[in-house]
């Protein structure tokens, strides 16, 4: 290959993150008429009071429990580990310690990232609900509740919750051990944020594939076709959630609706997508 092509190819990708980047937060504005005018408020105010009451007992109700069990679990694995490692007992405590120890600090340092694994897992049955309501708006489709679909869509949005959440806590334990490396802090901050936009995206936008059954496979497929477009719609939703207080009440409705307009524009007939576009 060329130097010339090897920039065109470069290029070219750029020209498309970019658009993809644009059209994406572009959503928001459409998703603030749609708010506006479909009197969807309401729902910014339970989603905002519900963040404030979770954020005021999740972070430091976790440190707390890690501080509860660190002692009788370190007690119970020092000789499973012994077994296994030729090492002195003092020096496998210490370990084990230091092990704790980062977790803490991970969850200290990291303490707002933390806290939206816990807020966007727990609130998986509201989020589908506003996310089956933009729909029904747009598309006329209803969702009449049903305890047996309900019960289905909940443990399906908790496995993708829950394998992504995993998958996000994993690069952030390995970022914030990078950042023990001299300079490199100042580059960590901003490698948290682009990870926690990208896999927000994903989260977010997961309840209208849910609506449709999509499996396992055709989810992480779904997702590794519009990474830039689930990194821009996750991007718009940190940008307000950095909004003091006002940002907590906006951006979960604001994604939803972004989202859901994303999913139907890309996903439905012509004579239904001018609704979204």
């Amino acid at each position: 290959m060329g130097i010339k092509s090897f920039f065109n190819k470069i290029k070219t990708k750029l020209n498309f993150y970019n658009s993809s980047l644009v059209d994406g937060l572009q959503l928001y504005f459409r998703a603030h008429k749609f708010i506006l005018t479909n009197k969807f408020k309401r729902y910014l105010l339970v989603s905002g009071l519900f963040f404030l009451l979770l954020f005021t007992v999740s972070i430091q109700w976790l440190l707390n429990f890690l501080s509860s069990i660190e002692l009788p679990l370190i007690e119970w694995t020092l000789p499973k580990v012994k077994s296994f490692f030729n090492f002195e007992e003092g020096e496998l405590r210490q370990g084990l310690k230091a092990v704790f120890w980062l977790l803490k600090k991970t969850i200290d340092t990291n303490k707002d990232a933390i806290f939206l694994f816990i807020f966007m897992i727990i609130g998986i049955p509201y989020f589908s609900f506003i996310s089956s309501k933009t729909e029904q708006k747009l598309t006329g489709n209803t969702y009449p509740f049903k305890f047996k679909v309900f019960f289905r869509e909940l443990k399906r949005g908790l496995n993708i919750s829950l394998r992504t959440t995993f998958k996000q806590l994993l690069f952030i334990l390995g970022i914030t051990v990078v950042s023990f490396i001299p300079y490199m802090d100042t580059i960590t901050p901003l490698a948290t944020f682009v990870v926690q936009a990208y896999y927000n995206g994903i989260l977010i936008t997961d309840y209208s594939l849910e609506r449709r059954d999509y499996s396992i496979q055709e989810t992480n497929k779904y997702y590794k076709q519009n990474k830039s477009s689930m990194f821009a719609i996750g991007l718009g939703f940190m940008f307000l959630l950095l909004i003091p207080v006002v940002g907590w009440f906006l951006a979960p409705t604001y994604a939803l609706v972004a989202s859901s307009f994303y999913f139907l524009r890309n996903s439905i007939d012509s004579s239904t997508k001018q609704l979204v576009t």
